[in-house]
């Protein structure tokens, strides 16, 4: 029997995880990241994100974004606006992106 706070999801939400790996200032893409951010969120199907930094490299950066499906995310990046935002962060660093599908989670006991 499985616990009660494991969970499978069977949801069609995908997870964008994108490694990023800073060739200019960290500063500045960090400035970048937060522009493009900012164009992400007025997206339609775009849930939310969170950017990560290595504690071991501190140039690269990982990405891990929810969307509604893998069309909505295909569309944002289609926009000119998001385009537009995207071409600044594309100088500073080098992306390598994955599409995910939650496949299982789980929490605390103490949640």
């Amino acid at each position: 029997m499985a616990h009660p706070k494991a969970e499978k999801r069977d949801i069609y939400m995908i997870i964008l995880v994108n490694v990023f790996e800073v060739r200019g200032s960290v500063s500045d893409f960090e400035h970048a990241f937060a522009a493009v951010s900012e164009c992400l969120r007025a997206q339609p199907g775009f849930h939310h994100h969170r950017l990560l930094r290595s504690q071991d490299a501190e140039s690269t950066y990982i990405n891990v974004a929810e969307w509604e499906d893998e069309q909505s995310l295909n569309d944002a990046l289609a926009r000119p606006e998001v385009i537009e935002h995207l071409r600044p962060l594309a100088a500073l660093a080098t992306g390598a992106p994955t599409i995910c599908r939650p496949v299982f989670e789980r929490s605390s006991l103490e949640v």
